[in-house]
């Protein structure tokens, strides 16, 4: 038996983090997301400043957060990325969760809260990319995007390369992550971006509409650039 099952400060803290969860739930907007396509084991249509207070009161925790996420309710599996304390993310740990996280809404704020800030966000963000399965490709070009200051000008190239070669999709979650990501990298400037916008050129006459909407995303990063 998993020691975490006897904890009883954990049991607790889950048993009174759930009751917060149903004080605040949104039948509307859970009826809402689901509607859209935004399928959860459970969802209490709770906001995010909402659960955002709700972890302000709960010291980070691996264990608690280890326990909000197995129970696998939209609410408690983003308190989990809220309350897990970075130093103790694996490079392992993170793939798992990247590979869970099925929904958008949770692969943006595990990306943007928790994955950036780790050390190894690039190398785990190349190692998404390379996969076959096309949700981990999405999460590691969303969140290249996210640490493109960090990205050497070697990794940026072979970067480029991946987007390019990844162009030609039909799943929009993954081509509009990789035309965020290139658009990101154009903001390394001079070189990055005329490279970039090499690459792309090619795109705006092409058949295929994900390359076409790439070509338009990195285009309208470009004229967002040169306005400043």
């Amino acid at each position: 038996m998993n020691l975490y099952l006897s904890n009883d400060v954990l049991n607790s803290q889950i048993l009174e983090i759930r009751r917060k969860i149903n004080l605040s739930k949104n039948g509307v907007v859970a009826d809402s997301m689901s509607d859209k396509g935004v399928d959860y084991k459970a969802n209490f249509g709770v906001s995010l400043p909402v659960l955002r207070e709700i972890a302000s009161n709960y010291s980070a925790s691996y264990d608690l957060a280890e326990r909000l996420w197995l129970i696998e309710m939209r609410e408690t599996m983003i308190l989990s990325i809220l309350l897990q304390p970075v130093k103790d993310l694996s490079f392992e740990k993170a793939l798992q969760r990247i590979h869970t996280a099925r929904q958008l809404e949770l692969l943006e704020i595990l990306t943007m809260v928790l994955l950036a800030k780790t050390d190894f966000a690039v190398a785990l963000s190349l190692r998404c990319i390379e996969m076959e399965d096309e949700h981990n490709r999405t999460a590691g070009f969303m969140l290249a995007a996210r640490v493109y200051v960090q990205i050497d000008t070697k990794t940026a190239n072979q970067l480029i390369d991946l987007c390019a070669k990844q162009a030609v999709t039909q799943n929009f979650q993954l081509y509009n992550a990789i035309g965020l990501c290139l658009g990101r990298l154009c903001r390394k400037g001079g070189d990055m971006a005329i490279a970039i916008r090499k690459v792309v050129a090619n795109f705006e006459q092409a058949e295929n509409p994900s390359q076409q909407y790439i070509a338009d995303k990195v285009k309208q990063e470009l004229d967002f650039l040169n306005k400043l």
